[in-house]
């Protein structure tokens, strides 16, 4: 099946959310906590909801019958098996104090399948985006994108979202494993930016739990089509998020895997 007219949106989109986040920067930044347990803080903002609105209107324009799963708003069904994802700021606790690592994600799948994704960095000018058979990193070039090669779990270097979570004493003796047999595992708080070095093939693996669907669709293709694979920490689709590991190849995977399982 050709997704020509999908991929082209998302192409020509980088552009017009790099111009719709100068326009709006120019307003003050309004903060809230959206999180129904006060003791948890999961802040939104002013521009990540009309960053989605935007995203969302972009996509109805020209593919009105497509549904919608985004952060920030209710849920547009559809029946006809393609549907978009969206978390129009990626990193909202970095983009509140400045920081350039921030994102907008957009992903679609097809009969439950991710086949495209967008991940757009308008502080650091640069995105990350696939086709049908190959994925790119464009920053004022074009550049084919692979993963790392290496097998060695001793050779690898291992990167993940290292906040608290991970650290709970119901993964911690996973993790440690994982930590005492690679070369490097580090704290790199880089959101969706993690896995694009993955992709890139600067790292061979990310760790993240507690996903959500839109925060990891749009990664999914990019990474498999760069040669990655993704999956749930019991090898199970990541389409519906959850504790994820994304590796460089098949055979790295597996062998991260087996340290992770059981969750």
């Amino acid at each position: 099946m050709n997704y020509y007219k999908q991929f082209s949106l998302l192409k020509s989109l980088p552009k017009k959310l790099n111009d719709f986040h100068l326009k709006n920067s120019k307003y003050p930044l309004r903060i809230n906590n959206k999180s129904k347990d006060k003791k948890i803080y999961d802040p939104v903002t002013n521009l990540d909801k009309a960053f989605e609105k935007f995203i969302r209107n972009t996509i109805v324009k020209q593919f009105s019958e497509d549904a919608i799963l985004g952060e920030e708003f209710l849920e547009k069904h559809s029946n006809n098996n393609y549907k978009w994802y969206i978390d129009p700021i990626d990193g909202t606790r970095a983009f509140m104090v400045g920081a350039p690592t921030w994102s907008n994600l957009i992903g679609l799948t097809h009969n439950d399948q991710p086949i495209l994704g967008l991940v757009n960095f308008p502080a650091l000018n640069k995105f990350y985006v696939n086709d049908q058979t190959k994925s790119y990193l464009i920053n004022n070039k074009k550049t084919i994108l692979r993963t790392s090669k290496e097998t060695n779990l001793k050779k690898s270097k291992v990167i993940g979202h290292l906040h608290e979570l991970l650290f709970f004493k119901k993964y911690n003796e996973k993790i440690k494993k994982v930590r005492s047999s690679v070369s490097y595992f580090g704290s790199a708080t880089f959101d969706a930016l993690n896995f694009c070095l993955l992709a890139e093939g600067k790292v061979e693996a990310v760790i993240e739990i507690k996903l959500k669907p839109f925060d990891i669709v749009p990664l999914i293709p990019i990474i498999e089509k760069a040669g990655g694979v993704v999956s749930t920490w019991n090898n199970m689709s990541a389409i519906n998020g959850g504790n994820i590991l994304a590796a460089s190849n098949k055979q790295l995977h597996k062998k991260i895997l087996k340290m992770l399982q059981d969750f």
